[in-house]
């Protein structure tokens, strides 16, 4: 059974605004729906879903985007840095989840 997902009016908008990103790109290389579709390797469909900043297009749509447009490392960008979760470690007093670990003994 399919679920539906109900975005906050913010998270519509960010959706919105990275679909038009990705169109403007597209168009300033001069692509068509159908090119970019193409090279990407996915139906047109996907694309124009991508470009309305449809909430079910798969991540993988989105990372075959970037990489056709010439960008496949900015996907990473987007959780490389974590400033927030950062305070929080700082403020909670924790190590991050790469430093040692506690000895748990067996039963």
């Amino acid at each position: 059974m399919r679920t539906t997902t109900v975005l906050a009016t913010h998270e519509v908008e960010a959706l919105a605004r990275l679909g038009q990103t990705v169109k403007l790109a597209r168009l300033r290389r001069n692509l068509t729906q159908a090119e970019f579709a193409e090279r990407m390797g996915v139906a047109r469909p996907s694309v124009v879903a991508l470009e309305a900043g449809k909430p079910g297009v798969a991540v993988g749509i989105l990372l075959k985007a970037m990489s056709v447009l010439g960008y496949p490392e900015r996907i990473g960008e987007i959780i490389a840095s974590d400033p927030i979760g950062d305070d929080i470690d700082v403020a909670m007093g924790r190590r991050r989840a790469g430093g040692a670990r506690a000895r748990v003994e067996p039963f």
